[in-house]
């Protein structure tokens, strides 16, 4: 579920002082926030009016700005890779492969590109992706832990994660391209076919395999604007509203039958 900070509330984002939780009465409706937010869907019904606003431009000029606002190149297609707040999943392997690739790749379709890496607590996979000289036109930022996830994933073009249920949730809300490269047996292990069932990424555990199949999502506009609108199909932003919702209104409900 997209409970992270910045992923449902739209105050915060204009506002940092402002709470992030919306005041909730039995019947209230929630604001139509995500799609201006994450150039997606809001929820399933349209304005009053009976005309709908993606959000398209907004989403694009919001993209652009948070890339200057993070120190990032606006103009470069963006991979965002991470491990959980851990660092896990083989993200230094991971990285290094991707970076060369993507470095290989800048040099023969003469496009730039750029690499955010989120290591978490992994101090020690940030510390030795920051010192790798990585070759070609590619532009590549090592991050540690970071509070602002859903500001880095909005400032990206695809996602290399391991199949946490709450990354993929978020990710879809923002459109991206999901890359997966690991699960936990178990838990994780059914988000990997409902990723490539929905049509908005594939799994490998091979960080050669990864590097090659996010580079081909990349240099194809037809791809990555089909797997893109296939996550937003995916998404269910108001899931934790909606949820919060249906509680309140079983409370409500319950006290007025006592």
């Amino acid at each position: 579920l997209p409970i992270r900070k910045g992923f449902w509330g739209g105050s915060s984002l204009a506002n940092p002082e402002a709470p992030s939780t919306p005041i909730m009465t039995a019947g209230s409706s929630f604001p139509n926030i995500f799609g201006r937010l994450f150039g997606g869907k809001a929820d399933k019904q349209a304005s009053s009016d009976g005309n709908s606003d993606s959000g398209g431009d907004m989403a694009s000029n919001d993209k652009a700005s948070l890339r200057t606002q993070l120190g990032l190149q606006t103009d470069f297609r963006t991979v965002l890779v991470v491990g959980g707040g851990d660092g896990m999943g083989g993200i230094v392997e991971t990285a290094r492969q991707l970076g060369d690739k993507l470095g290989t790749e800048s040099s023969r379709v003469n496009q730039a590109f750029q690499m955010v890496v989120v290591c978490g607590k992994n101090e020690q996979a940030q510390s030795t992706l920051s010192n790798i000289e990585w070759s070609g036109d590619v532009n590549v930022c090592v991050k540690g832990f970071v509070d602002n996830m859903d500001e880095w994933m909005r400032a990206s073009d695809v996602i290399v994660t391991k199949a946490g249920p709450g990354t993929i949730a978020e990710a879809s809300i923002c459109g991206l391209p999901c890359m997966l490269s690991s699960y936990l047996p178990g838990q994780e292990e059914g988000n990997v076919p409902y990723v490539k069932d929905n049509g908005f990424g594939s799994y490998s555990g091979n960080p050669q395999v990864i590097a090659e199949t996010v580079c081909s999502w990349l240099e194809s506009d037809e791809m990555m604007e089909s797997m893109r609108a296939a996550a937003l199909e995916a998404s269910r932003p108001s899931a934790t509203l909606d949820i919060a919702r249906d509680i309140a209104n079983m409370l409500f409900e319950s006290k007025r039958s006592v």
